[in-house]
């Protein structure tokens, strides 16, 4: 009995404990969500500015003439008569291809001219004389016809082996190909003994004038409108800002470019619009087929600036927590501009220059929820103070 006793007394002083050490949390918890109380976060009284920041595309060089030389007749390359990156002149030979079946051709053309100026030479003393007999009626009219039909055929006769000739003589011409254009000679894709023809897969090479470079780039259909302010027909290149490009080494062009053409039909794969920029290129430091990046300002007077760091985001649409005066806050949806320095968005509706925005800590906040509102500067402050009473306890556990 006694041993029974003991165990009973044993086992009531464990619960009395439990209930004890239960209770003691409990006023612990309470004591800690007391402490808490009201959340206190900073507040930014909004307020208007201007902004300003670079955009930067992918881009690429072309020459002001790209011409891409192409036989027009076929035939064996005999002579390659430039070599890559010469500049060249209009109208200069860049190759001479095999002719002797063109020339061949060109003596062909001008015998048959002969014999069908012969024969209108004879068709044409028959109708002289065929006229003069019809007069004295020793022929019939229709003996006259077939006279003067025969000297018809004649004519076009002569007719077509002029025109033969001419072709013959172009085709021979063409055995010799040249530059359409001033320029700057690319690579050369053919070399001596190659058979070439305008059907061949690659041209032979390219001429490229490249005083002025032209430099293309595309812009969503969005990021258009919101830069020519909604506009989009009419001359839209006026409302561009001059625009500064960077090359493929990192370097920056010393010029800055103008924005001359804006493509009338957005890409429907991309659903990009194609722009133009021109650059000067005096020096030739710009070569067609290379590449660059556009950097195109944006910049926006009066602007609304929220922290990027206090939007939410939710389906592709952002919200901000703006704060009454009851001092509840509100999830409020904003729209902003597609351009961003990658720290703050430009707002375009939804707030206004004194509205309220909650800047941090939103992740806790809920529809309705009451705050204390503190100063950005003040909430910095307290945050560096915790950070430096969390390392003071974790170094004297330590």
């Amino acid at each position: 009995m006694t041993h029974r006793r003991i165990v009973i007394t044993s086992l009531s002083l464990a619960l009395v404990g439990l209930l004890g050490l239960s209770a003691c949390g409990g006023s612990g918890e309470q004591a800690q969500q007391g402490a808490q109380g009201t959340p206190e976060l900073p507040v930014r009284t909004l307020a208007s500015s201007d902004f300003s920041v670079d955009n930067s595309y992918p881009a690429v060089i072309r020459g002001e003439d790209d011409a891409e030389i192409r036989p027009k007749v076929s035939g064996f390359i005999t002579k390659v008569l430039v070599s890559e990156g010469q500049a060249v002149r209009p109208g200069q030979a860049l190759f001479q291809l095999d002719d002797v079946t063109y020339r061949a051709a060109v003596n062909q053309a001008a015998a048959s001219l002969s014999s069908a100026q012969a024969a209108l030479s004879t068709a044409q003393l028959n109708e002289r004389n065929s006229k003069e007999l019809l007069a004295k009626n020793i022929i019939s009219p229709s003996n006259y016809e077939e006279v003067a039909n025969a000297l018809s055929s004649a004519q076009a006769g002569v007719a077509v082996a002029k025109a033969n000739l001419t072709a013959a003589r172009e085709n021979l011409s063409f055995c010799t190909v040249s530059s359409p254009v001033a320029g700057v000679v690319g690579s050369i894709n053919y070399r001596v003994g190659n058979l070439v023809s305008p059907q061949s897969t690659q041209p032979l090479t390219q001429v490229s004038n490249i005083k002025q470079a032209f430099v293309y780039f595309s812009l969503s259909e969005r990021e258009l409108r919101a830069y020519t302010g909604g506009q989009v027909s009419g001359d839209l290149t006026t409302l561009f800002p001059k625009v500064r490009l960077t090359l493929a080494d990192g370097s920056s062009y010393p010029e800055e470019g103008t924005v001359k053409g804006v493509s009338g039909v957005i890409d429907r794969t991309t659903g990009s619009v194609t722009l133009r920029v021109d650059f000067p290129n005096a020096a030739g430091q710009l070569r067609s087929g290379g590449v660059g990046t556009i950097h195109l300002p944006a910049r926006t007077t009066a602007a609304i600036l929220v922290p990027q760091s206090a939007t939410v985001e939710i389906l592709h649409k952002k919200f901000v927590y703006t704060l009454g005066s009851d001092g509840k806050v509100k999830f409020t949806e904003i729209t902003v501009s597609p351009y961003d320095d990658g720290q703050s968005y430009t707002v375009t509706s939804g707030l206004k220059v004194g509205d309220r925005i909650v800047t941090a800590g939103t992740t806790t906040l809920r529809e309705g929820m009451e705050i204390k509102a503190l100063s950005e500067a003040e909430y910095a402050a307290r945050q560096e103070a915790i950070q430096k009473q969390m390392m003071g306890g974790g170094a004297q556990r330590k």
